[in-house]
């Protein structure tokens, strides 16, 4: 009898605490996405073995996501959800990031496959639209150069498996942290993912990534700033015998001021991607103008790549440049609806002296018209 009534107290207890964070309204499920279209000129030499030869003159380009995102608030304040985001037409990568997340007054957890610290909270230069940047565009970068961006928010670590930790808001300051046991633990395809066992670490694999990015957002009476830096490190990496390759590490700050509809700002990365000579860095900025529904814009990037970050094929002494500018402007039709377009201009150089003349520089002049839609 003692025993009966000492397991009906237990389970009386259990349900009281069970209780206390019970979801009156259950997990609900959300669907969302974007769809992006861009019309895209490019003007460049087509002769000889320059970069633009051979490639057509116009492209029509588009990016597609959807995602379902199931969340439930529990009464004690602790909200519980999970996010799949699944790619539009991408048939190699199918899922590009899931994840499930608590979130309460000690902060935000994620688990699973998504971007790190960096990515996730780095602060970009504006001027930019949905579709079209100086830095690194959802589409329509208008130019055939081999380098193809500048990209201002890429860490050492890639979409891994991984913990992201957030801290409160303490007087505009922000704090996140994310930690990768393994960069190849992405897929269910990949070992230790959704099986048994660990992650594979073959030759040239990184793991043990730590990633840290803090940020400082004010508003004031018609104005406001935001500044943000952090790093990402490769603590490991299994080296390939022969390879020069070694463990990456980046660093990336930005800083933008607004004044009623004007705003301007600016950015700064470096990475060293492993290895002697691998280095490189991109800087630049940008500044818009918003008025009623419409937006205008421009921005500039300039990227510095050492002569190993993409090949040794000419020689270890050079490096290569990549500039590129545009002119933005975009118009919001309604919400979740909107119309944008650039004119740009790029040019790029080869250091190489034993690079042939037709492929050690490149300049192109773009156009482009796009609509963005989020749904």
């Amino acid at each position: 009898m003692k025993k009966l009534l000492l397991g009906s107290s237990m389970l009386i207890g259990a349900g009281a605490v069970a209780g206390s964070a019970h979801a009156s309204d259950g997990i609900k499920l959300e669907v969302g996405g974007f769809f992006n279209t861009v019309y895209m000129g490019v003007f460049d030499k087509k002769e000889g073995d320059r970069f633009g030869n051979h490639r057509n003159t116009d492209a029509l380009q588009h990016n597609a996501e959807v995602y379902f995102k199931g969340e439930t608030k529990l009464d004690n304040g602790l909200t519980i959800g999970a996010r799949i985001e699944l790619e539009g037409e991408n048939a190699t990568d199918q899922i590009d990031k899931s994840f499930v997340y608590w979130s309460g007054d000690f902060g935000k957890v994620q688990i699973g496959s998504q971007n790190d610290a960096l990515e996730n909270y780095c602060v970009a230069a504006p001027g930019g639209t949905a579709n079209f940047s100086a830095f690194s565009p959802t589409l329509g970068w208008g130019s055939n150069d081999p380098l193809k961006s500048n990209v201002y928010c890429k860490s050492a670590d890639n979409d891994s498996q991984k913990l992201v930790y957030t801290t409160p808001k303490f007087g505009g300051f922000q704090l996140a942290v994310s930690y990768t046991p393994s960069s190849n633990a992405e897929t269910y395809a990949q070992d230790g993912v959704n099986g048994s066992g660990t992650p594979a670490n073959p030759d040239g694999t990184a793991h043990h990534v730590v990633t840290t990015y803090a940020t400082y957002a004010y508003k004031g009476e018609g104005w406001g700033v935001q500044a943000g830096a952090g790093g990402s490190w490769q603590l490991k990496l299994n080296h390939t015998p022969g390879a020069n390759d070694g463990k990456a590490s980046a660093y990336q700050t930005g800083a933008n001021f607004t004044v009623g509809g004007f705003s301007a700002g600016g950015v700064f990365e470096y990475r060293n991607i492993g290895g002697d000579d691998n280095n490189s860095w991109v800087a630049g900025g940008g500044a818009a103008y918003a008025f009623d529904a419409w937006k205008v814009g421009v921005q500039y990037s300039h990227g510095w790549y050492d002569s190993l970050f993409s090949t040794a094929a000419f020689g270890e002494d050079g490096h290569q440049k990549l500039d590129h500018v545009v002119a933005t402007v975009s118009y919001a039709m309604a919400p979740g609806i909107i119309l944008d377009a650039e004119v740009g201009y790029t040019w790029y150089k080869d250091t190489h002296d034993t690079k042939p003349d037709d492929t050690d520089s490149y300049n192109a002049f773009s156009v482009g018209i796009g609509s963005a839609l989020t749904f």
